[in-house]
């Protein structure tokens, strides 16, 4: 489907170096372009689904959570990356360890460790 983009399961094998954990292996991505959603079958059985917006809000790059940082002090700041209407429009894998997203503007610096994302969802 053009709005359903699936990537690939990381290879096996780079995910057999070092201490192994079936937690945050993926084994199956699903971005739904049209639904603005994230979908990770993880290899333990485990389902995460995200909305991509949610993802925005906590994206791990130096600029956005420097800006969130500065935001605390003044809760009227209004950030230069509200994601407010942002979409994603492509995504794709970082190595064999994270999801990296292209945002309708521009923004692409964010890359999402798999951990990163299995740990978000147990803390939402």
């Amino acid at each position: 489907m053009a709005d359903e983009k699936s990537i690939p399961p990381a290879g096996s094998t780079a995910y057999q170096r070092g201490p192994h954990d079936d937690s945050v292996t993926p084994v199956d991505l699903k971005v739904k372009i049209k639904e603005q959603r994230l979908i990770i079958d993880w290899r333990d059985g485990g389902r995460t689904e995200f909305a991509l917006g949610e993802l925005r809000r906590v994206c791990p790059c130096a600029s956005c959570r420097t800006e969130r940082e500065q935001e605390k002090p003044n809760p009227l700041k209004i950030l230069k990356s509200d994601p407010t209407g942002v979409h994603v429009v492509s995504a794709k894998l970082v190595g064999n360890y994270a999801i990296q997203f292209d945002w309708s503007d521009g923004h692409n610096t964010g890359i999402f460790d798999f951990r990163f994302l299995r740990a978000l969802r147990a803390t939402t």
